[in-house]
């Protein structure tokens, strides 16, 4: 426990980088759920469940709501992090990794949004 803290306090930003990539790993988690045939055809027998019992809308609302509140928290505690950093001076290359998966996310999510307006444009 002590050894925890220490390492806290040696590094102010240590806590939101663990939030942010925490939050990334679950989100490239859904999304791979989703992406995946296999695992898809799981999603899908488990949204024919929550039908049944009409939880079908809330849990897909609930799913699109993380999505968008998540990758906004995390983007906005990778700014805070950047921000720690630049005040205890401490070297950019201690934050690269989470900012390249931070970037990867976006360029993600960005490129599944682009993927479905074509498809709703294609008639």
């Amino acid at each position: 426990m002590f050894a925890v803290k220490a390492v806290y306090t040696a590094h102010p930003a240590a806590c939101s980088r663990a939030i942010v990539r925490a939050i990334l790993s679950a989100n490239f988690f859904l999304f791979v759920l989703f992406m995946i045939p296999t695992t898809h055809h799981w999603v899908d027998r488990g949204f024919l469940a929550l039908r049944s019992v009409h939880l079908e809308d809330a849990v897909g609302r609930s799913i699109q709501v993380w999505i968008l509140g998540s990758t906004i928290i995390a983007t906005g505690l990778f700014g805070v992090v950047l921000w720690k950093n630049r005040g205890a001076e401490l070297p950019i290359s201690s934050i690269r990794s989470d900012g390249i998966l931070l970037l990867a996310w976006w360029i993600v999510l960005l490129g599944v949004c682009a993927y479905g307006f074509m498809l709703g444009m294609g008639g």
